[in-house]
């Protein structure tokens, strides 16, 4: 069952109607798709976040009165310092045309490198993907349990259900185990001598050294 989310019309090209429609917790939002006019609107910002919270690909009943559109989140904007969300657009989907869109990627199984002490680097953490709107997935798996240190696994390994089909480039590397990284052994001497190496004493100032300074500090006569 759709996720439904109610939208409301909206001024369009004003700054200052964007600014006050967030002061007041909506959220602006386009909605367009091949067969309609772009219709400017916003939405509630609370139900938005419920809906992004479960999945960001699942499909939306956009309810307007009496009107409904089914449409998928094809971007949002966000604010780079308070992460809110502050615009989306949303694209109008028929039930059997295929749609390409973005989809995260999401590892699976336990990585035997990590278990050997190696670091699991996370590469490629979404794909663009083509395919109807009913066959969505929330997301595709990568499974790393045959993965040593040294190994990679590409974005061809991503498990990919039927009716789906990756545009992302398949010989993109998605995931690899990078060894741990040593210590160089010259730094490690170098520490240790560090640490046995005596603390300087202090030189004591000898008759010599008093005389200098007595002379330097003394009042120079005047011929």
């Amino acid at each position: 069952m759709d996720n439904v989310l109610q939208i409301n019309p909206r001024e369009a090209g004003k700054k200052s109607v964007l600014r006050n429609l967030r002061k007041e917790g909506k959220v602006p939002a386009v909605v367009y798709g091949a067969d309609m006019t772009p219709q400017a609107v916003w939405v509630g910002k609370k139900p938005l976040k419920e809906i992004l919270k479960h999945s960001r690909t699942s499909v939306i009943n956009l309810a307007s009165g009496e009107k409904h559109i089914r449409a998928i989140i094809k971007d949002a904007a966000y604010d780079t310092l308070t992460d809110e969300i502050i615009h989306v657009d949303f694209m109008k989907v028929v039930a059997k045309k295929e749609i390409e869109l973005t989809v995260p990627v999401e590892i699976a199984g336990e990585c035997p490198g990590v278990k050997a002490g190696g670091i699991l680097d996370f590469i490629v953490r979404e794909v663009d993907i083509k395919t109807i709107p009913s066959k969505i997935p929330e997301s595709l798996k990568i499974d790393v349990s045959g993965l040593e240190i040294g190994h990679f696994l590409k974005v061809s390994d991503i498990e990919v259900p039927d009716g789906v089909r990756v545009l992302t480039d398949s010989d993109t590397i998605c995931v690899n185990v990078k060894a741990p990284k040593a210590e160089a052994p010259a730094e490690e001497e170098a520490a240790e001598a560090a640490e046995e190496q005596p603390e300087p004493e202090v030189a004591k100032k000898g008759k010599e050294s008093k005389e200098i300074e007595e002379k330097e500090s003394s009042p120079v006569e005047k011929k």
